[in-house]
């Protein structure tokens, strides 16, 4: 359904060219949204993150936008990205004279632009926002689980709002064609059991990518990894066009090995010192499956 809108607002414009692009800075971005939300007359916002990097918030009236320009906080953080991350921006006042929407709204006819995979026991998905808590409460209870087989985490990883910017990053990721990061729910999608990381795509005379994948420690030993990363292993051959995927382990990891070679993972080579695991540099074990 497309409608105009007969009601005019005032947008305030940060274009930038970024130098370094980190999570910091995505953070950053984040919360200068988040901000913008909190003042007074705000009315929405948009942001795109690309070659060149706009933020676009909306305000009911003039003097709004004119208190959110000259806010003491994003002057300071325009300031620190100065420093750290912007290699040039600008800052601009519009009027907004018109506006038109659409919402589709015979949304059954469509499918999403994500992938969604049912499995036996389980349902594969890009998760979305709103799902945040699922990924939260995923990396908490399994916390000391993963200890040995992850890098060092902050504190912060375990928060709801590093949740809900790493999910931003994951569809960002799918849309950009870098990655494809399955979240492995239960039957009911109520809770998360394991996922699936796709990531590093490498299109031309490559078609590969890297896989790294955990699963709840409950969950072990009923065969649910093989079930997950066989129908993702499936989906990026068939749909993405993937035909080489990467998985790496650390040679004490029996039950990935068990798990790889079932998939008829191949072991192509032994890599020194690969990943910083735990505060320790990890020998690996390169493994690949080939569909070509």
């Amino acid at each position: 359904m497309r409608s105009q809108s007969d009601t005019s607002c005032f947008a305030v414009i940060l274009s930038s060219s970024v130098m370094l692009e980190s999570m910091t800075y995505r953070i950053m971005v984040d919360k200068l949204c988040d901000l913008a939300k909190q003042q007074a007359g705000f009315v929405g916002s948009d942001c795109s993150l690309g070659e060149t990097d706009l933020l676009l918030t909306y305000w009911q009236d003039k003097e709004a936008a004119v208190s959110w320009l000259n806010n003491t906080i994003l002057r300071r953080t325009l300031s620190l990205a100065e420093q750290f991350w912007f290699e040039s921006y600008s800052l601009r006042l519009v009027k907004v004279l018109d506006a038109y929407h659409f919402q589709q709204k015979q949304t059954e006819a469509y499918s999403s632009r994500f992938p969604r995979i049912e499995t036996k026991r389980g349902v594969l998905t890009v998760l979305d926002e709103s799902q945040a808590e699922l990924l939260r409460a995923f990396v908490t209870e399994e916390k000391e689980f993963l200890v040995p087989w992850e890098p060092a985490r902050a504190d912060a990883y375990y928060s709801l709002a590093l949740c809900q910017l790493r999910i931003r990053e994951m569809r960002r990721d799918f849309i950009d064609d870098q990655g494809v990061a399955f979240c492995f729910l239960s039957t009911d999608e109520t809770r998360m059991l394991g996922y699936a990381n796709y990531s590093n795509i490498v299109r031309g005379v490559s078609q590969s990518c890297l896989l790294g994948y955990s699963l709840k420690e409950s969950e072990q030993g009923k065969g649910l990894m093989h079930e997950l990363l066989d129908a993702g292993n499936k989906y990026l051959q068939k749909d993405c066009g993937i035909d080489r995927i990467q998985a790496n382990y650390m040679p004490r990891n029996a039950r990935s090995a068990a798990v790889l070679d079932k998939l008829q993972f191949e072991k192509e080579g032994y890599a020194k010192h690969y990943l910083k695991i735990n505060g320790q540099w990890e020998d690996h074990i390169l493994t690949a499956l080939v569909r070509r």
